[in-house]
């Protein structure tokens, strides 16, 4: 199974977790590969740039799990969406996910709000979708979270809201927690 982590806006390979979860996947015996790589296209992040490199570049398919972050999670949902995509991706990790620009002039730009979303699509986008957000983010509010996660429900779908936690620049445990429950399982 494939790891690719999607970053979040103006992030590069040494941002927040990356590493380290980049680390903790290559130590998985479930983990054949664990892609982090700079994305094109920072800080503007734009949907028209992003899903390409992720289809044409880095290659996405049945066997792959996205983890996206902040920016990299309104990807991550767009490509949910994709009719690009051979079949569902074997799952979906979305962390301090939005779905409004919030009224950021960046977020805007990106070109992820710009259209409702399908959430009947992104339901069969992958085999297991799972939603991390901190009660205390101070860039996209948990209600943002929330709503994801009342228009995702269905049974391959989890959310974790974690109290006292923010926008997830430094390391969690409960992400290598659903990783391993869910794909390690599989071993």
């Amino acid at each position: 199974m494939r790891v690719v982590i999607c970053p979040g806006m103006g992030c590069d390979t040494t941002s927040n977790w990356y590493q380290w979860f980049r680390g903790e996947m290559k130590q998985r015996k479930y983990v054949t590969e664990c892609v982090l790589r700079d994305f094109p296209d920072q800080p503007k992040c734009r949907e028209s740039k992003w899903i390409p490199f992720l289809l044409d570049d880095i290659g996405v398919d049945r066997n792959t799990v996205v983890v996206g972050h902040s920016s990299g999670a309104a990807c991550a949902m767009r490509l949910l969406e994709s009719d690009k995509v051979d079949g569902p991706l074997r799952g979906a990790i979305l962390v301090a996910a939005a779905h409004t620009d919030l009224g950021d002039e960046w977020e805007a730009q990106s070109e992820y709000f710009n259209r409702p979303w399908d959430w009947a699509k992104m339901k069969i986008g992958a085999d297991f979708i799972h939603l991390f957000h901190g009660t205390d983010d101070h860039l996209i509010p948990v209600r943002e979270a929330r709503h994801i996660a009342e228009m995702m429900d269905n049974n391959n779908f989890q959310y974790s809201e974690l109290p006292g936690k923010g926008h997830f620049f430094y390391p969690w445990q409960e992400l290598l927690d659903v990783m391993d429950q869910r794909f390690g399982a599989d071993v």
